[in-house]
């Protein structure tokens, strides 16, 4: 829980101090959504992998801070603004990862950040050429690894 207030405080100073023109920092927003996605897959947060009765505590006790980290990326994605393609390709690879978690709400409100990197690269180069190259390039990895549902399959 403190982490996930951290990294909160963190995206919290990153709109306030370092989203205009004059004071953006790539290297901090790139570090923010890498340290995010990182929280949000650690394996003691993915709670299908624990028994029903553990489960149902770490929901009691302290909520799903998947979904919180997840709506906190998707926002700072969305707060970016044009600066947005300075992270495609970049983050395709966090974002896809982050979205194969088996979480429902989680992948509602975050696989829409895929369409959106398309909007922006389309509208800015009139192509989405790179990041389709990257999704395949992801994609083809992690199915061949296992990863990605019937869920999955049909919300994507």
């Amino acid at each position: 829980r403190e982490f996930l207030r951290a990294i909160n405080h963190f995206a919290t100073t990153l709109t306030e101090m370092f989203l205009s023109d004059s004071d953006f920092e790539l290297q901090l927003w790139n570090n923010y959504f890498h340290l995010a996605v990182a929280f949000l897959t650690q394996d003691s947060l993915q709670l299908e992998n624990f028994s029903p009765a553990k489960r149902n505590s770490i929901l009691a006790k302290y909520g799903d801070m998947r979904a919180a980290i997840g709506a906190s990326i998707r926002d700072m994605w969305y707060s970016l603004g044009q600066r947005k393609i300075e992270f495609i390709p970049g983050m395709v690879g966090p974002i896809l990862e982050m979205t194969l978690v088996p979480e429902l709400e989680l992948r509602k409100s975050t696989i829409p950040i895929f369409f959106d990197m398309m909007l922006c690269e389309h509208r800015l180069t009139g192509s989405f050429s790179r990041f389709e190259d990257e999704i395949l390039r992801r994609l083809d990895s992690e199915v061949e690894g296992g990863r990605g549902d019937e869920q999955y399959m049909q919300l994507f």
